[in-house]
């Protein structure tokens, strides 16, 4: 699969726009997309640990607190502060015209 056929574009939910936070459901994936310092990040929906839903998590600074068991995720890499051996997926997001650009990073 090459770079182009994993690029996500959406229309800017408006969710996002009013709270801050939305859910997507883009095929086989559920992607929660945050507001975050003027711009936006993503990151896979279900927790890796225990699918807990992180679009009901604690947003703070660029991190995420799963809902279920507290485990922390940062927005940026995925990577979980509670258990190293632990990533989620992560999404670099643009704007573009009414569209998010999702491509994923890890």
């Amino acid at each position: 699969m090459n770079e182009q056929d994993q690029i996500i574009r959406v229309p800017i939910p408006s969710e996002l726009l009013k709270d801050g936070i939305a859910t997507l459901a883009i095929d086989d994936r559920d992607i929660v997309v945050v507001s975050e310092e003027g711009g936006y990040r993503a990151i896979d929906r279900w927790c890796p640990h225990e699918d807990g839903d992180l679009g009901e998590g604690l947003m703070f600074g660029k991190h995420i607190k799963c809902p279920i068991h507290g485990y922390i995720f940062e927005l940026t890499k995925g990577q979980c502060l509670n258990q190293l051996n632990i990533r989620a997926r992560v999404y670099a997001v643009e704007v573009d015209q009414e569209e998010l650009v999702l491509r994923p990073l890890s």
